[in-house]
């Protein structure tokens, strides 16, 4: 499979399964119980985190299809609930750690984790980094020693490369955030990204799809490193690791 089909058909699994963590009550009550922050706390300090204890609008600048409003009010210097976690960098760990243990659950007993984990860990260790230091910072996380915690974090690790290929088609575009935001998943897509005034509207069919294209061709440059035999193997693999965790 050459390098562009293989972007285009890892996209869903990879976008997928890598978010399916953050939409799970048990890692935010895990969250509580390592001491993140509550609620949309966990998400932001957690996921943004791995910039490494940066300013509040670092951290707006790369969540990027966020409202500002939702990170900022989420990204302190200090834990007001006094529960341990003090700092984001501290609480990007712990998010990597929820991360990998709900992905033991989620892979329990797929067989092809040692592999995913192969293919996804060279793809996202030979990845130029520009541009793309959120992607950085979860690269290069501690790994787990178990084939499906490290699946699954290197799942989530390619969820962040191709998000930072994607922000970077937008920038590049001069596209509205929210306008991409509204074109891809509607308004209730726009509220759960913390949006309230949505005059805007969706950005134009035609920049949308031109976006959706750079994105893959950034993707496919990431995929040259597997060969074509590889290439199919990890759709395959990414592919049916998806329906195992449904």
């Amino acid at each position: 499979m050459d390098s562009l089909t293989a972007a285009r058909e890892t996209a869903t699994p990879i976008g997928d399964l890598g978010a399916r963590f953050m939409l799970d009550g048990a890692a935010y009550a895990r969250g509580a119980e390592l001491g993140l922050p509550p609620g949309m706390g966990t998400y932001v300090r957690g996921r943004l985190g791995a910039l490494g204890d940066v300013d509040a609008e670092t951290a707006v600048d790369a969540a990027f299809f966020w409202n500002p409003e939702t990170i900022r009010s989420n990204w302190t210097p200090e834990d007001a609930s006094g529960s341990g976690v003090t700092s984001p960098s501290a609480a990007a760990v712990a998010y990597g750690q929820i991360c990998a243990e709900r992905g033991r659950e989620y892979l329990a007993g797929f067989e092809g984790a040692e592999r995913l984990a192969d293919l996804i860990g060279r793809v996202v260790d030979s990845a130029n980094d520009t541009d793309a230091a959120l992607f950085a910072g979860w690269r290069d996380l501690d790994r787990p020693s178990d084939a499906t915690g490290r699946a699954y974090l290197l799942t989530q690790v390619a969820r962040e490369l191709r998000f930072c290929r994607h922000t970077r088609a937008v920038r590049a575009a001069g596209a509205d955030p929210l306008g991409m935001v509204l074109a891809k998943g509607g308004e209730g897509n726009a509220a759960l990204f913390g949006w309230t005034d949505l005059s805007p509207g969706p950005i134009d069919p035609e920049t949308h799809e031109a976006i959706e294209a750079a994105t893959d061709e950034a993707s496919a440059a990431d995929l040259a490193c597997l060969t074509d035999d590889e290439r199919s193997e990890l759709v395959e693999l990414v592919t049916a690791a998806l329906a195992h965790a449904a």
